[in-house]
């Protein structure tokens, strides 16, 4: 491989290290829409990229992918503030913000994140003969991997109120309400992924993107609606100089995240947060450090690493939307070219993790001096207009009918985690075969 294709494609990596930064800022706005963008800008400027070898328009989506995956949480972290009327939990996250810690929680988050850079760049390329034997073991048993995950999140919700009500109906319903709230979002958000799954109302030059609107408009517009609508005074956040982390800590709250990750990465389908949830029990994890570690090691295990495996020879599993439109101009070859991968995610990581510090800091200045509403409303307004531009006013019809359905969580008090079903329940039936059969009863096939 020339020199030259090497430097190009480290410059454009650190290129999209510094865009995938700039995005960061938005809260909600998440890498796979950003590449779809940049995607969609590419193919619209095929003859100005037609000179440009592969591998260096793959650096550069490697760049924005790591460095996504390492700090797209901190501007969520700073400018989502939640009070206790929308939340019947508050995660350790939100707990350190709202007291003044919230540079403490990016940190080990980022350290959690550091971890798994060092994991996937020194023990992935390693072991190449065991993600193949995990694959081809996996792949005839995904759909019910999937379903035990699926049926462990539905038995695992909980009443939250604690029967305040005058009678015994009262209390009754207070506690079954929030349960069959949370049975309802899982169940309606497994049909309306069936739905696009099968009879997608996307127009089939962007069909790819099907899955985009549902996402922006389950996870993020909600998130945004939500914060509008919070009464929460953030405080002034104290900038430490050095975080307090016990080893055990950082091994149970890597172990966690290391297994939720690889699991996220094999088996599709998933993703980092019900996985999470499993290991959570399984390494028995505790702690609000050992939970933000380990959200960090899962969070860049499940993008990066299932990129990785993408790459890796003799593996070639596409996972993911980055691999998915990396494949569309670029299929990996040689082991030369899985060595020059590693090498840009171990530097794009590097500087990634430089960066988190200082972009936290930039992030805790922003929301001491200007309302975090703001970034909300910004934040909305673009993933509206990239909801539009990518999958045009159909795109925007799933994403209405998705906030409707984001928000249930929000005002019944039961898991987020349920609306995952949008892609759980599709692909664990597609997998076992009854993916048809059940979408003929509903009628989308």
């Amino acid at each position: 491989m020339e020199i030259s294709i090497v430097i190009y494609s480290i410059i454009a990596s650190l290129i999209g290290v510094f865009i995938a930064m700039l995005a960061s800022i938005i809260p909600g706005l998440h890498i796979y829409n950003v590449i779809a963008l940049t995607m969609l800008l590419a193919f619209t400027a095929a003859d100005l990229f037609s000179g440009l070898h592969p591998i260096v328009l793959t650096g550069f989506m490697l760049g924005m992918v790591v460095g996504f995956s390492m700090l797209f949480t901190v501007s969520s972290q700073y400018f989502q503030p939640n009070d206790e009327s929308f939340r019947s939990i508050m995660l350790p996250h939100e707990r350190f913000l709202l007291e003044g810690r919230g540079h403490e929680a990016v940190m080990l988050g980022a350290l959690g994140s550091l971890v798994a850079i060092f994991i996937i760049t020194l023990l992935f390329p390693l072991i190449p003969s065991f993600f193949a034997l995990a694959r081809n073991i996996v792949q005839p048993h995904g759909y019910w991997m999937v379903a035990l995950v699926m049926f462990f999140i539905l038995m695992t919700e909980w009443p939250k109120d604690h029967g305040v009500g005058k009678t015994g109906w009262q209390r009754f319903w207070d506690g079954w309400v929030q349960l069959l709230m949370g049975y309802f979002t899982f169940i309606v958000a497994g049909i309306l992924g069936m739905f696009v799954f099968y009879r997608t109302i996307v127009p089939v030059e962007n069909a790819f993107q099907s899955l985009m609107p549902l996402f922006v408009g389950l996870f993020a517009i909600p998130s945004q609606i939500m914060t509008f609508m919070t009464k929460v005074k953030v405080p002034k956040q104290y900038i430490c100089d050095s975080v307090e982390s016990a080893p055990h800590d950082v091994m149970r709250g890597s172990a966690s995240g290391f297994l939720a990750g690889l699991y996220a990465a094999l088996v599709p389908g998933m993703t980092p947060g019900p996985a999470l949830l499993c290991t959570g029990h399984l390494t028995v994890t505790s702690g609000e450090r050992q939970f933000l570690i380990g959200g960090g090691v899962g969070r860049v295990i499940y993008y990066v690493g299932a990129l990785m495996l993408f790459f890796m020879p003799g593996v070639f599993m596409r996972r993911g939307g980055a691999a998915i439109n990396i494949s569309l101009f670029f299929v990996p070859e040689t082991p030369e070219q899985f060595f020059l991968i590693s090498g840009i995610i171990a530097l794009t990581g590097a500087v990634s993790f430089l960066l988190i510090g200082w972009f936290s800091r930039l992030c805790a200045y922003l929301v001491e001096k200007i309302d975090y509403n703001w970034f909300s409303a910004i934040g909305c307004a673009m993933l509206i207009v990239l909801t539009i531009q990518i999958t045009h006013w159909q795109g925007m019809v799933l994403l209405t009918v998705a906030t409707a359905l984001g928000l249930v969580p929000n005002m019944w008090h039961s898991r987020r985690l349920n609306l995952l079903a949008v892609l759980m329940v599709p692909v664990s039936l597609n997998m076992s075969g009854a993916g048809p059969a059940v979408a003929r009863f509903f009628g989308f096939y």
